[in-house]
C-alpha cells in the first residue's frame, strides 16, 4: 500500500515537471518500477539478511538497479509502449534508471527505517516486559519475606503470653492455649495465601482478641464493625492483625484499667479504609515504630504503590487510631 502511494505521488511529480508522455503512462511505469524494486529488495533482504551491513547495502543497490531495469521494461509493455522506446533512446532510459534509483533508494530507506524503528520498539518492549517480570518476582519474594517476618512476630508473642500465664495463672493459661490452638486451626492455612477476604481477616482478628481477652479479662473490650458488603472483598492477609496487636500490647496492656479496641471498615470514592482505634496510652516510642508497622508500610507500598497508606494519629481524648487506606474496586 505504501509503495503504491509513493508510486502514485512520483507519477504525479513526473507529470508536473512534464516528464514522459502524461500521467497515465507515468502512473503505469512508476508502479511497475516501484513494485519491481520492492520485490527485488525484499528478496535480497530475505535471503542475505545474515551478511554484514556493508555487503547487504551493496546487494540492495544492485537490487535497486535490477528492479528499475525490469520495472521499466514491464512498465513499457503494460502501457503499450515498446521496450525499444527505452533502449532506442539511451538518454531517456538513463533518466528513468536514475529516477528509479533515486526514488527507489528513498523508498527503501523509508521502509528500512520503519523496520529498524519497529525492531527497536519490539526490543524495548521485550526488555520492559523482562524488567517488569523481574520486578514482579522480586516484589513477590519481598512480600513473602515481609509476611514471614510478621507471622513469627505474632506467634512468638502469643506463645510468650501463654507461658507467662501458665506460671501465674495455669487455668487461664490453659484456656488461652485452647483458644490459640483453635485459632491456628482456623487461620494458619490462610496465612500464606496471597489474598484472603476481609471477612476471613476479621474472623482471625476476633479469635486473636478472644485469646487476649482470657488474659486481660474485663480490662479488654472490643468491637468489630464491618458491613456485610465489604466482607467478601479480597484483601492481603496479616495486614490488620499487627495493628490490633499493637493496640493491645502497647496501648491497652500498659494502662491499669485497660480499654477498648474498635475495628471498623468502610469504602468511599474508590478508597477502602480500615481503622483500628484504641483507648490506650496513645503515642509512644514503641507504638509508632518497630518491625510490625514497618512491614505493613512496606507491604502496602509493594502491593499498591503510593495508593496504599498507613496513618497513625491520636484518638481523642486518649488512645491511638491506625488507618489503612487502599484502592477499592466495587465488585
Amino acid at each position: 500500500m505504501y509503495t503504491a502511494v509513493f508510486c502514485t505521488v512520483i507519477a504525479g511529480f513526473l507529470t508536473v515537471i512534464e516528464f514522459g508522455k502524461g500521467f497515465y503512462y507515468n502512473f503505469i511505469i512508476s508502479h511497475c518500477i516501484g513494485l519491481s524494486i520492492c520485490s527485488c529488495v525484499l528478496f535480497t533482504l530475505h535471503f542475505f539478511r545474515s551478511l554484514r551491513p556493508a555487503f547487504q547495502t551493496s546487494l540492495v543497490v544492485v537490487a535497486l538497479m535490477i528492479g528499475t531495469t525490469i520495472g521499466s521494461i514491464l512498465g513499457a509493455i503494460a502501457s503499450g509502449l515498446k521496450p525499444l522506446f527505452f533502449f532506442g533512446n539511451y538518454g531517456i532510459f538513463i533518466q528513468i534508471l536514475f529516477l528509479g534509483l533515486l526514488f527507489g533508494a528513498i523508498i527503501t530507506y523509508f521502509f528500512s527505517s520503519r523496520e529498524r524503528i519497529a525492531a527497536s520498539e519490539d526490543q524495548i518492549q521485550k526488555e520492559k516486559i523482562k524488567r517488569l517480570t523481574s520486578e514482579k518476582k522480586a516484589a513477590e519474594a519481598n512480600l513473602k519475606l515481609l509476611q514471614a517476618q510478621i507471622e513469627p512476630h505474632f506467634l512468638f508473642n502469643t506463645l510468650s503470653n501463654i507461658l507467662s500465664l501458665l506460671d501465674t495463672n495455669p487455668q487461664k493459661g490453659k484456656s488461652m492455649l485452647i483458644d490459640f490452638i483453635q485459632y491456628l486451626r482456623a487461620s494458619l492455612s490462610k496465612i500464606r495465601q496471597e489474598k484472603a477476604t476481609l471477612g476471613q481477616e476479621m474472623e482471625m482478628i476476633q479469635a486473636y482478641l478472644s485469646i487476649f481477652k482470657v488474659r486481660m479479662g474485663d480490662r479488654l473490650t472490643y468491637k468489630i464493625n464491618l458491613p456485610d458488603s465489604l466482607k467478601t472483598i479480597s484483601f492481603p492477609p496479616m495486614l490488620i492483625q499487627p495493628l490490633v496487636e499493637n493496640a493491645v500490647k502497647h496501648g491497652l496492656e500498659p494502662k491499669i484499667d485497660g480499654g477498648e479496641v474498635l475495628i471498623r471498615g468502610f469504602a468511599k470514592d474508590g478508597i477502602l479504609e480500615l481503622e483500628v482505634v484504641d483507648t490506650g496510652v496513645g503515642f509512644n516510642g514503641e507504638r509508632d515504630s518497630g518491625v510490625g508497622l514497618s512491614n505493613i508500610r512496606d507491604r502496602l507500598f509493594s502491593l499498591y504503590g503510593n495508593e496504599g497508606r498507613l496513618r497513625l494519629e491520636e484518638n481523642s481524648p486518649h488512645g491511638l487510631k491506625a488507618t489503612i487506606e487502599v484502592p477499592y474496586d466495587k465488585p
